[in-house]
């Protein structure tokens, strides 16, 4: 037998929202610890690989906080 439409479609719904729920939960965390590692890289210097790992991690950074602002709302 098969699954009513329905019921796939909440079933869907309900895994949709546990991915969303644990997306923004890794993305709030992710945007908690991130930082931790400015202060190495500025104290290694932003020349060469650090500067542009320290740029990548400003943009992970953003993108965390964007994603996970709602996260416990």
């Amino acid at each position: 037998m098969s699954t009513p439409a329905s019921t796939r479609l909440a079933s869907g719904r309900q895994v949709a929202g546990l991915m969303t729920g644990t997306v923004k939960a890794a993305a709030f965390w992710a945007a908690i610890a991130i930082p931790t590692a400015y202060p190495v890289l500025l104290y290694m210097g932003l020349e060469g690989t650090p500067g542009l790992l320290f740029v990548g991690l400003l943009f992970a950074n953003a993108l965390a906080l964007a994603l996970g602002h709602d996260y416990k709302r």
